[in-house]
C-alpha cells in the first residue's frame, strides 16, 4: 500500500513539474509578438511592410521565460519585403538574421529561424 502511495505521489509531482514547464514555454504567438516588438525596437513596423514580407529571428529557446515573453527582444533579426516569392523571402530574412547574429557575436546562444511570411507563422 505504501509503495502504491509513493508511486502515486511521484507521478503526481512529475505531472506538476511538466505542467509548470508547459506554462513557461512560449507559444508560436508569443514568438511572433516578441519578433514584432524586436522590430519595433529598431523603428520598423512589420505589419506596415509591403506584401511578400518575411521575418526571421535568432531565438534563444533555452533562456526564454515569462519575463522575456513579456518584455524581451531578439538580438538578431532579419526581414525582407516586396519580394518575388516565399523562397527568396526566406533567404533574405535568414541571411539578415545570420549577419546580425555574427555581428552581435551570439553564435552559440541562439539559432536563426523563420518566424513569419506575410502573416503566416512559419515556426516549427
Amino acid at each position: 500500500m505504501i509503495k502504491v502511495l509513493l508511486i502515486f505521489l511521484y507521478l503526481l509531482s512529475v505531472n506538476i513539474n511538466l505542467t509548470a514547464y508547459a506554462d513557461d514555454s512560449p507559444t508560436k504567438n508569443d514568438i511572433v509578438d516578441i519578433f514584432k516588438r524586436s522590430m519595433n525596437h529598431w523603428k520598423i513596423n512589420y505589419d506596415n511592410l509591403d506584401e511578400n514580407k518575411s521575418g526571421a529571428a535568432c531565438i534563444p529557446w533555452q533562456t526564454i521565460d515569462k519575463t522575456f515573453i513579456k518584455e524581451g527582444i531578439f538580438t538578431a533579426l532579419g526581414y525582407g519585403f516586396n519580394l518575388y516569392d516565399i523562397k527568396i523571402a526566406k533567404k533574405a530574412a535568414l541571411e539578415g538574421c545570420e549577419r546580425m547574429r555574427r555581428a552581435n557575436n551570439i553564435m552559440n546562444t541562439c539559432k536563426c529561424e523563420m518566424v513569419l511570411y506575410n502573416n503566416d507563422i512559419l515556426l516549427e
